[in-house]
C-alpha cells in the first residue's frame, strides 16, 4: 500500500507543481488502486467481511467490492461508495481518498479495538453453531422417541384388531368371559394414550426443527 500510496502523491504533486490538468489513464489507475487500498483496510479495521460489506454496501455479491479494492475495476470509483463506505466504517471521507493519514472522524481507533470487535464476532458465531448443534441433538433424540411412541401405537392398534376379532368370532361367549370388559376398557385406554403422545411428540418435532434450521440475523457489533 505504501507504494501504492507514494506513487499517487507523487502524481498529485507532478499536477501541483505543473499547473491544473486531467490526469492521464494510468494516473487515474493509480490513485484509484489507492483509494481501493484504504477502502480494504478501513474494512478490515472494522473486522467486516468482504461478503458482508458488499451487502451493507448495497451490492448483491462481493464481485465488484472486490475488484474495487484490488484496484482491478477501472479507473474509477463510484462515489456514493465512498460516502457509503465512510459512514458504514465510520472513517474520514478524506482518509480513504488519501488526503489525510487520519482514518478517524473523531478519535484515532486502534488495532486493539479492532481485534476486539473481531474476537467478539467469533465468539458469538461460537456460541450460535454451539446451540444449534445442541439443538439438533435434541431433535434427534425427539425423533428417536417418536419412532417408538409411533410403534407402540401400531402395536397397540394391532391389539384392538386381535380384540375386536376374538369378540367376532365368539359373540355369545365373549360376554361370559369373565375380565373381558375390563380388557377391552384398557386396550382402548391405551390405544388413545399412544394416540394422544404421537400428536404432541410430532408437535414438538416439527418445533425443534424449526429452531434448529430458523436464520438467525447477524450481530452487528459497533465500537464507539
Amino acid at each position: 500500500m505504501e507504494q501504492v500510496e507514494a506513487a499517487a502523491n507523487a502524481v498529485v504533486g507532478r499536477r501541483r507543481r505543473g499547473g491544473q490538468g486531467v490526469p492521464s489513464r494510468q494516473e487515474q489507475v493509480l490513485l484509484a488502486s489507492q483509494v481501493g487500498e484504504r477502502l480494504r483496510e478501513a474494512r478490515e479495521m472494522q473486522g467486516y467481511s468482504q461478503v458482508k460489506a458488499a451487502q451493507m454496501l448495497g451490492y448483491a455479491n462481493s464481485t465488484k467490492l472486490a475488484k474495487i479494492e484490488g484496484g482491478r475495476d477501472s479507473s474509477q470509483i463510484p462515489l456514493w461508495v465512498v460516502k457509503r463506505a465512510g459512514v458504514l466504517y465510520d472513517v474520514s471521507i478524506d482518509y480513504l481518498l488519501g488526503n489525510t493519514e487520519s482514518m478517524e472522524v473523531g478519535e484515532v481507533r486502534n488495532h486493539a479495538a479492532r481485534d476486539a470487535i473481531i474476537l467478539m464476532r467469533e465468539e458469538w458465531e461460537r456460541i450460535r453453531w454451539r446451540d444449534m448443534v445442541a439443538t439438533r441433538e435434541v431433535q434427534d433424540r425427539l425423533e428417536a422417541v417418536e419412532s417408538l411412541v409411533t410403534l407402540l401405537v401400531d402395536q397397540v392398534g394391532e391389539a384392538e384388531d386381535a380384540l375386536a376379532r376374538v369378540e367376532e368370532l365368539n359373540p355369545r361367549r365373549w360376554d361370559n368371559v369373565k375380565g373381558g370388559a375390563r380388557l377391552q376398557s384398557a386396550v382402548d385406554r391405551a390405544a388413545a394414550t399412544g394416540r394422544t403422545a404421537q400428536g404432541k411428540l410430532k408437535r414438538l418435532h416439527r418445533d425443534a426443527r424449526s429452531a434448529a434450521g430458523g436464520v438467525q440475523p447477524e450481530l452487528e457489533l459497533v465500537y464507539t
